[in-house]
């Protein structure tokens, strides 16, 4: 399907376009500081990039609602392309502090995109594909995530290995990386061009003012909130899937420091391809859990996730060796598919049809709020001055100790 191969092409793009920004300044953070001023700075930038998914939830949900998918792509993808403009007239002039905020507004663009583009792909696909469709999504941005990483991060390094000199200035380093800038800027004008050629669809609510914004924007700010905290069997795996995803981004704004730390590893492009084998193992881990659990939704590998998961986190402090950390971050891909893919199967199950749409909004949210606060604790731990390795530790037990009583929890709900 031509339209579908082009809506893909534009979920990697995306992807890879927010990721590469985010790992221009990473590299740059990790080449010029250490320990807990590193862990600070790319807390920070993880935070910019959850901020507008919480601070943002109405006005995306209302947007979404109210207006054509295709045209809300466009307009974002166009933002994307202005976005990347400035962005590499910051990386030219060596402004790292604007650089920065740029994190914030392309993280802006990516909110109001995200709910298009899942939208579309029910609008195109139908409800029978759906679960395909989503399957292709999933791997175009997981592809365009590890191409971004490793490709940035390859560039990035062959820009800082033509120094002489070791350069221990944030703003002097970036200036380096305009020629990253303009790959963005190439790959943002690519976007552009392949979202004006997806088609407009008709969308029938939208044509017959099926849709009460007011209304819209209530259920989902304030009923399916309400229904979520509400019940039992909807609320534990959300908060199971966010003690998931905040354990991941204090993992992502910790392991770096430590890296640099403990296992004296400079090379970016080593730091980012470890942390790009999660996305490897969570890709292979879906396709192995989904075709193990067939037809049923198996909770059982929950358990098994949270002890994958809190095992890979603990045995991380005692290495050193770059090809043990991947090993290890693969597992806990693996692990995180285990999570991720049984608590969504269980939580559409114990939704009604007619109230997924706002319980997803609302189950995002919880999650996004989650992440944050892991990374304002690691940012608190890294000020007091506590060793990355203890904050390794500390999340490993976060995840047994709560992880545990989640996902017995859960199956034993699932039993009564």
């Amino acid at each position: 399907m031509k339209d579908g191969r082009l809506f893909f092409s534009v979920v990697f793009l995306n992807a890879l376009i927010d990721l590469g920004h985010k790992i221009a300044l990473q590299n740059t953070v990790f080449k010029v500081y250490d320990a807990s001023q590193q862990i600070i700075l790319v807390a920070i930038i993880n935070a910019c990039i959850l901020l507008p998914f919480i601070a943002l939830v109405i006005p995306v949900a209302k947007l979404a609602d109210t207006h054509n998918k295709v045209k809300i792509m466009r307009a974002t993808a166009t933002a994307s392309l202005l976005l990347t403009l400035a962005i590499t007239v910051f990386y030219s002039a060596g402004w790292f502090w604007p650089a920065m905020i740029m994190t914030l507004l392309m993280a802006i663009q990516s909110a109001f995109y995200s709910p298009a583009k899942l939208a579309y792909l029910k609008l195109c696909w139908g409800p029978s594909r759906l679960s395909e469709a989503n399957g292709w999504a999933q791997t175009a941005s997981i592809s365009g995530i590890l191409m971004g990483t490793l490709a940035f991060s390859v560039g990035f390094e062959y820009l800082y290995s033509g120094q002489v000199i070791v350069l221990a200035d944030t703003n002097t380093l970036i200036a380096l990386l305009w020629p990253l800038g303009l790959v963005l800027v190439s790959l943002a004008m690519l976007q552009l061009y392949w979202t004006y050629r997806i088609p407009l669809l008709k969308e029938t609510a939208l044509e017959q003012g099926a849709i009460n914004s007011k209304t819209k924007i209530s259920s989902v700010s304030r009923q399916s909130l309400f229904e979520l905290l509400s019940h039992r069997r909807r609320l534990l795996p959300v908060l199971c899937l966010a003690l998931f995803w905040s354990v991941g981004q204090g993992m992502l704004a910790a392991f770096p420091a430590f890296a640099k730390a403990h296992a004296g590893i400079n090379n970016t492009v080593v730091i980012q391809g470890v942390l790009a084998t999660t996305g490897l193992g969570l890709a292979l881990g879906a396709i192995a859990v989904g075709r193990l659990s067939g037809r049923r939704i198996e909770l059982r590998f929950v358990p098994l996730g949270v002890v994958i998961m809190a095992l890979g986190l603990t045995s991380l402090s005692f290495l050193s060796a770059a090809i043990a950390f991947a090993m290890v971050y693969f597992m806990m891909g693996i692990a995180s598919a285990c999570l991720i893919v049984p608590l969504n199967a269980y939580l559409q199950k114990n939704t009604p049809s007619e109230q997924l749409g706002g319980l997803i909004a609302s189950s995002n949210f919880l999650q996004n709020i989650a992440m944050l606060a892991m990374l304002l604790l690691t940012i608190v731990m890294a000020l007091w001055g506590i060793d990355s390795r203890y904050l390794l530790q500390l999340m490993a037990a976060l995840t047994a100790i709560i992880g545990a009583y989640l996902s017995i929890t859960i199956i034993n709900d699932n039993r009564s």
